[in-house]
């Protein structure tokens, strides 16, 4: 019950999030400031240049002026990157916050995929991966 309970919590915490962002208004200098980071971070994450994606991510994520949908995808963008840099605690944060807002389930797989790689579940690891295939032919699985 008390689990039911938080689950519910954290859900209405991130649509309030997602909302109003961070508490204060976003300008449009700042919105374009955190479009342009995400995507430059973008193009990073998928040449496989995760350390360098990962400041214009956190940039881009706490500047508070993304749109709902890209602040969830830039979450699980920046999980791949703690991933990869061997933060798997920061990296599982962000795949849960972002798993209840994601508009894009590929991705989702992606990054679930990448981090139970790199706790070394790789039967589960490919069943996510297999998983982001299925949702979308197109999505492109990381080398691990």
């Amino acid at each position: 019950m008390q689990n039911a309970l938080s689950l519910r919590v954290s859900i209405l915490l991130f649509v309030i999030s997602f909302t109003f962002g961070c508490g204060g208004q976003v300008t449009v200098d700042s919105a374009r400031s955190s479009q342009v980071s995400y995507d430059e971070a973008l193009t990073l994450v998928n040449s496989g240049s995760y350390s360098q994606a990962l400041p214009l991510l956190n940039k881009a994520i706490e500047s508070g002026g993304l749109s709902a949908d890209i602040y969830a995808d830039a979450l699980l963008l920046r999980s791949r990157c703690y991933c990869d840099a061997g933060d798997l605690e920061k990296g599982e944060a962000d795949l849960s916050h972002a798993e209840q807002g994601t508009p894009n389930p590929a991705q989702f797989e992606i990054a679930k995929g990448t981090l139970l790689f790199k706790k070394g579940k790789k039967a589960e690891a490919d069943a996510a991966f297999k998983a982001a295939k299925k949702i979308d032919k197109s999505a492109v699985i990381p080398k691990l």
